[in-house]
């Protein structure tokens, strides 16, 4: 049996309590909650739009407008407050033509994004789980 002082027994009692709160925290709460989701979203716009490889996509698209809808989206499906009223992804995009190869370098950036946003990788990872389903909706071929 092992023996242990009563402070090292609240020290465990603590630290088993934190770890438990900590899981049960859902991922926007995780991530950081909102202001984090703006400070993603800000990175991904300033390397989508720069990014010469896919910013013809966004050529038609308000920044403002659009960095809305991304921290909407992202807030509301890691289980944020928030909710994404803009259109669903096949009919966003739909007519764009957008490539599998344009939307994985949208996740590139969007993966940049994160670690600017300084996101711990093993979220960075829930992330993308949620949304990687996306690319049927949003790409082909």
């Amino acid at each position: 049996m092992i023996k242990m002082n009563k402070q090292t027994m609240v020290f465990l009692i603590l630290t088993l309590v934190t770890v438990t709160a900590h899981s049960e925290d859902s991922l926007y709460q995780q991530l950081g909650g909102k202001p984090a989701i703006e400070k993603i979203t800000k990175h991904l716009l300033d390397r989508l739009l720069n990014n010469e490889k896919i910013n013809f996509l966004f050529k038609e698209t308000e920044r403002d407008d659009l960095h809305i809808k991304i921290v909407d989206q992202i807030c509301m499906e890691t289980g944020g407050p928030c909710k994404y009223e803009g259109l669903d992804m096949v009919e966003a995009h739909s007519g764009m033509n957008i490539k599998y190869s344009e939307f994985d370098i949208f996740v590139e950036d969007f993966i940049l994004a994160m670690e600017d946003a300084e996101i711990p990788f093993r979220l960075q990872n829930k992330v993308l789980a949620i949304f990687a389903p996306m690319r049927e909706d949003v790409s082909y071929e």
